[in-house]
């Protein structure tokens, strides 16, 4: 069974050290979008909690004053 060599310079002059050091910067890139995405629909599912839970508050307060 042969080993495969590691080619440093594919055939279109890619340096595979250039091309790795790309594909990190894209997968850094990548992690960064999908954190901020990940905070703002969190912020905003909290924002709605919170709207939602004053709305109830407000609700049980007005049933209550009804009731006295």
């Amino acid at each position: 069974m042969g080993l495969a060599l590691l080619k440093e310079k594919d055939s279109h002059g890619v340096y595979r050290k250039d091309f790795e050091e790309a594909l990190y910067k894209l997968n850094d890139i990548a992690r960064i979008a999908e954190q901020k995405l990940t905070i703002k629909v969190d912020n905003y599912i909290q924002e709605l909690y919170r709207k939602q839970n004053r709305e109830i508050q407000q609700l049980v307060e007005t049933i209550n004053t009804l009731n006295d």
